[in-house]
Parts: C-alpha cells; structure tokens; sequence
C-alpha cells in the first residue's frame, strides 16, 4: 500500500515499546518526522488503528509515549522490513517538545554531537577490522561533514578482543558501543547481554548484522538499544548515534 506523508521522514533506528492485541511488544522504528515514523513489525494492524509508542533513546530518563495512528502498512527498505506507517497524535506539550527536540537534532546531526561536552566517544567491537576501521572512518568522516568547522565532535576506538573492550570501559565508558552480532569468534548477542546487564542498560548499544532471519528479535531480546542491518546505511548510524548522544532535553 502507497505511503502517503507531508513531512519527510530522516533515518534513524529508536527502540519502541507499543500494544498490540493486548501483547506488550517492542521493536524498532526505522525512521521518523514531525508528522510520523515507520515502526518495524510483524504484528498485524488495521488502517486507522489507534496506537500508544513508547520511544527510547538513551540520556531519556523514560521514555516518550506517543499516540499515534497506523496510516500505512507493507514493506520498505533494503532487504524490505515488515512494518506500519503511524501518523503522531501530539495533544500532550511535553510530548511534543521531546519528539521536536529529536527531530531537531536529525536536522542537524553533526551540530548536535558537537554540542555535546568532551565530544561524543564510539567503541565499535568487531572482529573484522576491515570492516571496522570502515565503519569508523564513515563516521568521522560524516562528523566533519560541515565543510570541516567542527572540530573532532566523535571520537572512535577500534577493539577486536572482547577483554581489550571490557578494559576500555572500565577506564572510560563510551556514549554508544557498535557491535557485530555474529562472528566466528564473537558472540555478540551474549556480550550485549552481559553489557546491559553489568551497566543497567544505560549503555547504548548498536547491534550490526547482516539480514539473517531473527537477528532484529536477537538483538531485541539482548538488550541492544538499536539494531542496523548490513550494509550499514552510514546515514542512518551517523543520526542514531545523535540522538543518543544528544543527553536528556538535548
């Protein structure tokens, strides 16, 4: 089914808490506007369904509930992702000021992490350093993105060994960790379990993988605050890792 919208949406992976058939469900939004966002889903809606999200972002001190209402459903994106179209209902104030302060920081994301005190710092754990030195050079390379005025709003450390990243965390923790879910000498769904649990899930943490069938749920169920398919959209990474960045009210 066509998507019809008046606000262009911007990539950006947020977990969300909703209801459906009486079931507490979470999973994640792809992308979102002033006007709605695409909610990644396989349960099942109906056009014009009421709808109650609760969105997550890290530096929140809870999350935002946000009435909405299903106005598309079908599948976008590469590899295609179930999902529902949810047009935002805002009547309360202090909701809307917290969805306008995300999208604020999506209009700008590289002046938002260069607000940010000390700079933001990145860890990206993976065994395939081609792959993650890629990943950090992508976003630093995005974070001087405005014609080269900022000056080293991101900070990335590279870690291959499990250990090294634990000792690393202990001496400084870092704003968002990227981690690859599946290696051939990394499990990363148990290291997101172990982290969230160590760090009471105030850690953001990015889990990366390629399409397989239940790595979303995987991540989910880990713990993990967002969950990016590969290839990484570097658009999509650069402007979740904003909004975690951004703090509370940021």
């Amino acid at each position: 089914m066509r998507e019809n919208r008046q606000h262009e949406r911007a990539a950006a992976i947020i977990k969300v808490n909703y209801s459906s058939q009486g079931a507490l469900k979470q999973d994640y939004a792809q992308n979102i506007s002033r006007g709605g966002l695409f909610l990644a889903t396989s349960s099942s809606f109906e056009l014009g369904q009421e709808i109650v999200l609760h969105m997550h972002t890290s530096g929140l001190s809870a999350p935002i509930p946000v009435p909405g209402v299903v106005r598309w459903i079908g599948e976008r994106g590469v590899p295609p992702v179930r999902g529902v179209g949810v047009q935002f209902a805002l009547q309360e104030p202090e909701a809307r000021a917290q969805v306008e302060g995300m999208i604020a920081a999506l209009d700008a994301p590289e002046a938002s992490l260069a607000r940010k005190a000390g700079g933001a710092l990145v860890y990206i754990l993976d065994p395939n350093e081609f792959a993650a030195q890629m990943y950090a050079e992508g976003i630093e390379r995005m974070a001087r993105a405005d014609e080269g005025r900022l000056e080293g709003p991101v900070a990335v450390r590279r870690f291959a060994d499990v250990d090294a990243l634990y000792a690393a965390l202990e001496r400084r923790r870092c704003d968002v960790l990227i981690i690859e879910l599946r290696a051939k000498t990394l499990d990363g769904a148990a290291v997101i379990e172990e982290l969230t649990e160590r760090y009471h899930g105030e850690l953001s943490i990015f889990a990366i993988s390629r399409p397989f069938e239940g790595d979303r749920e995987l991540a989910l169920s880990a713990g993990a605050t967002a969950f990016l398919n590969k290839p990484l959209q570097m658009r999509a990474l650069f402007n979740t890792l904003a909004l975690c960045a951004r703090g509370e009210g940021g």
